[in-house]
């Protein structure tokens, strides 16, 4: 009796547990965004351990929506992200030693257009209508480099290849993270 009490009681919370996979991507954007800010603070304050730490968990969640995309979707918006998840992933280690704060302030702007994106398409379209937000994104166009061969866009930023124009909405709109979306 007690087994089978404690077999349901596990099912009943693992069922709570499971978060749809769209909100996950979600909460997971919202958090890197946050580590990005305590881990600029903490390299203007001079906070060794917080910046570390919020270093840490950023390129561990960056890590993470690497990880979500699926490895057989080959789309422009599936390398497009491929490649902007790893320049970020080159990058941000480097705060550690350089305490160069643009470093960060840059990933935290891609990833908060990211964040844009994802509200505007997947989430609504997941019935999360809830995350609207109220400033309408700009409308302007990004230009995005190619690393030469890999197939893989990058910001200029990060890269000193050739440039490709992309419009940030058409290029990440679609197939994102595993969740097919559409514009």
């Amino acid at each position: 009796m007690n087994t089978a009490k404690a077999r349901n009681a596990y099912q009943k919370s693992e069922a709570q547990a499971q978060i749809h996979p769209v909100k996950l991507i979600h909460l997971l954007y919202e958090r890197v965004l946050l580590h990005l800010e305590l881990a600029e603070q903490a390299v203007i304050a001079h906070e060794i351990k917080a910046r570390g730490e919020n270093l840490s968990k950023a390129i561990a969640i960056v890590s993470e929506l690497n990880a979500s995309i699926e490895v057989a979707d080959n789309s422009d918006a599936a390398e497009f992200l491929r490649g902007l998840y790893g320049a970020i992933l080159l990058e941000l280690p480097k705060v550690a030693i350089s305490l160069d704060v643009e470093i960060i302030r840059k990933a935290h702007r891609y990833l908060s257009r990211l964040l844009e994106i994802w509200q505007e398409t997947a989430m609504v379209e997941a019935g999360f209508n809830e995350c609207q937000h109220d400033t309408p994104p700009p409308e302007e166009e990004h230009h995005y480099g190619n690393t030469g061969g890999s197939g893989r866009a990058v910001s200029p930023e990060y890269s000193a290849g050739g440039l490709k124009k992309f419009k940030v909405l058409d290029a990440a709109a679609c197939h994102l993270h595993g969740v097919s979306v559409s514009i």
